[in-house]
């Protein structure tokens, strides 16, 4: 079984450019192969490489793009920006709510929708009609906060700017005062 294994690995190397090997067995009984003849060696004859030929493919097929839905000016709002946290604020022991007031000008209209994104994730449950929002679960480190507003297809009309903020929480293994001194206290 190993020499058909032989047979095969130099029949497939591309350094074998002949059709002719020599197969012969030593007196330990081991089987040898080469591209060269030797004492006691009998021919083997090797066939041409086998191949394969794809089958030709069809064309791509055309897709027709489709018809691109009339969009709204982003002129229409006046402005969109994120008024709280201010960028690089430091926020200091949120709790994990994070507080922000978006402001923007005008009135959403009818099928629109203010999105929020935090660390690019977006916020679900934004108030539509009014810009104060409370997002939980925002700790420790460093936050990017940005707002856009969408129209009924979902396509962004207005973005604001991307804010960076800070959040840092005291914790009783790092507090913010010198732990209390042995004997002394109140009671």
């Amino acid at each position: 079984m190993r020499w058909i294994w032989m047979v095969l690995l130099f029949a497939c190397s591309a350094g074998v450019a002949a059709n002719e090997m020599w197969r012969w067995v030593d007196e330990r009984g081991v089987v040898h192969y080469s591209d060269r003849p030797h004492p006691g060696a009998e021919r083997v004859q090797i066939g041409p490489a086998q191949s394969y030929t794809a089958p030709e493919l069809a064309p791509p097929r055309q897709i027709e793009p489709e018809p691109e839905q009339p969009r709204e000016p982003a002129a229409s709002y006046t402005r969109l920006s994120i008024v709280a946290p201010e960028e690089g604020e430091m926020l200091w022991n949120i709790g994990g709510e994070l507080r922000a007031r978006v402001e923007f000008e005008p009135p959403l209209r009818g099928g629109h929708q203010l999105r929020v994104y935090l660390d690019g994730q977006r916020v679900n449950g934004i108030p539509q009609a009014s810009g104060e929002l409370t997002i939980g679960e925002v700790f420790r480190g460093e936050h990017t906060l940005r707002a856009s507003i969408v129209d009924s297809g979902g396509r962004e009309l207005v973005s604001s700017a991307t804010i960076t903020f800070y959040v840092q929480q005291a914790s009783l293994l790092n507090p913010n005062r010198p732990p209390p001194r042995p004997g002394a206290g109140g009671g």
